[in-house]
């Protein structure tokens, strides 16, 4: 399996977070920029994700660029 580049764009807090996260999944994404996001905030990541789950439409996440596995026998 091969990760993705995704674009996740968050507004928390009165700042803006623009931020590319490779991950397999979008939910693993999510959790990527959760952990980010607290890091630079100085909370815990459940935190990051509550605020998420309260508010989608604050947040967005974009596959930037998908990759796919070729078989080289087909």
């Amino acid at each position: 399996m091969i990760k993705n580049l995704y674009k996740v764009m968050v507004q928390f807090r009165k700042n803006l977070y623009i931020e590319y996260v490779q991950a397999y999944t979008e939910k693993q994404a999510r959790m990527v920029i959760a952990r980010r996001i607290a890091k630079k905030q100085g909370v815990l990541p459940v935190t990051v994700l509550s605020w998420m789950k309260e508010f989608p439409d604050n947040f967005d996440i974009l596959i930037e660029t998908e990759f796919k596995e070729v078989d080289e026998n087909e």
